[in-house]
C-alpha cells in the first residue's frame, strides 16, 4: 500500500551563505513542484536557514537542516540523500544560476524509465544562456573535465560538474559517492557510468547568480580554488576508473 505521506520527489538544496537567494529559490521550487519534499541543507553562518524556516511556515513540504558538521558540498548532498524520503531526488543549487522551473524536464528521463541519473547540462546545443558572463578558466576547466571523464566512462558527458541533476534512490545508494567536497559531482557521473546505470543529458537554461558569491570564494581565491578542484577531479576520476578509490 502506498504511503500517503510519502512525496514523489525530494529536492535537495545545498546552501552556503545564500541569504540573498534562498527565499526566491524556494518559492520558485514549490510553485513548480508543489508536491515535492524540499530539503534545505545549510552549512554557513548567515541568515539562510532562518529565512528558509520562515518560508517553510507557509509550505510544510520544506524542511530546513542546519548542517553544523558541514564538511563541504558533497557532505551536504550526503545529508540530503540520507534525509530524503522520495525515490526520485533532485539536486539544485540555491544561487538561481539554474531555473527551478526546469525541474520537470531534468526529472523526465527518470520518470520515463530512460535513465536513473539525469544531468541538467549547460553545454549542449539546445542549452540557453541568459545574462551570464563566461569565465575563461571555468569554461576551459569544464571542457577538460568533461572530455576526460567521457574518456574514462566510455560515454559522452556534457556537464559533469553541473549543480542541477537528478537520480533514483537505487542508483545513488549504489553509487555511494565518498567525497565531501566538489569532487563528488564527477564521482556520481563516473560511478554511474561504470556501474551501468542509464545516464541522461538534458539541456537547461543557465544565468548569473542573483546575489552572494560562489562557494569557491571571490577574486584570486576563486580562481585558485577552481584550479585546485579541477586537479583533484582529474586525479580522483583516474582512481575511480581503475578501482583504486
Amino acid at each position: 500500500m502506498k504511503n500517503p505521506d510519502r512525496r514523489e520527489i525530494s529536492v535537495i538544496v545545498s546552501c552556503f551563505n545564500e541569504e540573498d537567494n534562498i527565499e526566491k529559490c524556494l518559492r520558485r521550487i514549490v510553485r513548480t513542484v508543489p508536491g515535492a519534499e524540499v530539503l534545505v541543507i545549510h552549512g554557513g553562518k548567515d541568515r539562510t536557514a532562518d529565512i528558509a524556516e520562515t518560508v517553510a511556515l507557509e509550505h510544510p513540504g520544506i524542511r530546513v537542516i542546519r548542517n553544523k558538521e558541514d564538511r563541504g558540498k558533497g557532505h551536504a548532498i550526503k545529508v540530503g540523500v540520507r534525509e530524503a524520503s522520495a525515490d526520485i531526488m533532485v539536486q539544485m543549487d540555491a544561487d538561481l544560476q539554474f531555473m527551478p522551473e526546469e525541474i520537470p524536464e531534468v526529472v523526465r528521463p527518470i520518470r520515463d524509465d530512460r535513465a536513473e541519473v539525469s544531468f541538467g547540462c549547460r553545454f549542449m546545443k539546445r542549452s540557453k544562456v541568459e545574462n551570464y558572463r563566461f569565465d575563461f578558466l571555468r569554461v576551459l576547466g569544464n571542457r577538460v573535465v568533461n572530455g576526460y571523464v567521457s574518456l574514462l566512462g566510455r560515454q559522452e558527458f556534457r556537464d559533469v560538474t553541473t549543480g542541477f541533476k537528478a537520480w533514483t534512490r537505487r542508483a545513488i545508494d549504489d553509487i555511494a559517492f565518498k567525497d565531501d567536497g566538489f569532487v563528488y559531482e564527477v564521482e556520481i557521473a563516473l560511478r554511474a557510468s561504470l556501474k551501468g546505470y542509464g545516464v541522461a543529458m538534458v539541456p537547461i537554461t543557465y544565468c548569473n547568480r542573483l546575489g552572494g558569491f560562489s562557494g569557491h570564494g571571490r577574486g584570486w581565491r576563486e580562481s585558485a580554488s577552481i584550479a585546485w578542484t579541477g586537479a583533484r577531479i582529474l586525479f580522483f576520476a583516474t582512481m575511480i576508473r581503475f578501482s583504486l578509490w
